[in-house]
């Protein structure tokens, strides 16, 4: 992906250019500030605009929350923070992150993330999940029993119903059973929800 770095500490961004472009990614721009990369942003030809805008929230002046809608606009956004509260998180998604990662996360969630983004998924980091899905009233993955949660996994990691009963040794319509009362459970209608609910939660 074409990507943006808007963070105020220069080591900060140096780390993060140097591990994205070593996975193949193109950092196009680097900005110390919000106001920074809206200037450029205005006045920027199309074909330069990057795919991607990795955005800490705490920034002198305008924050990142509140570019972050005029960033979205141009691009999708990946929320690079210190903040872990539920209240920052879900305000972040609102105003349409794509994304949201701490940032003592490890070097490969950064680039699981931006893999996800990429396909066109949204990502929370799994030690974030919990603490969202209570904040927004969500079943967090305790609300599945230990075999749904196992079953959840694997059809989030891509198995069918066939591989998953063969891999848990049980049978196909048990694993179907599993999954029915998973979805119940969630809210959810069909395996497309179940597995990004799955993946947002870290069940993969």
């Amino acid at each position: 992906m074409k990507i943006a770095l808007i963070e105020d500490h220069a080591l900060i961004r140096t780390g993060l250019r140097l591990l994205l472009e070593a996975d193949l990614h193109s950092v196009e721009v680097e900005f110390a500030s919000a106001e920074e990369a809206l200037a450029w942003l205005s006045n920027a030809p199309k074909e330069s605009v990057p795919e991607l805008w990795i955005l800490d929230l705490n920034l002198g002046g305008i924050s990142g929350l509140e570019a972050l809608p005029r960033l979205r606009e141009k691009g999708k956004v990946l929320v690079l923070s210190m903040h872990e509260e539920a209240e920052y998180i879900a305000e972040a998604f609102a105003r349409g992150a794509s994304g949201y990662l701490p940032k003592r996360a490890v070097d490969r969630d950064l680039l699981d993330a931006v893999a996800a983004i990429a396909r066109g998924e949204r990502y929370l980091h799994p030690f974030l999940a919990p603490r969202l899905a209570e904040h927004v009233g969500l079943p967090a993955p305790e609300a599945l029993s230990e075999r749904e949660r196992a079953v959840v996994g694997l059809l989030a990691q891509g198995y069918n119903l066939s591989q998953a009963a063969e891999k848990l040794g049980i049978s196909v319509k048990t694993v179907a059973t599993y999954k029915a009362r998973a979805l119940d459970k969630l809210g959810l209608e069909t395996q497309p929800e179940l597995v990004q609910w799955a993946r947002e939660r870290g069940l993969v």
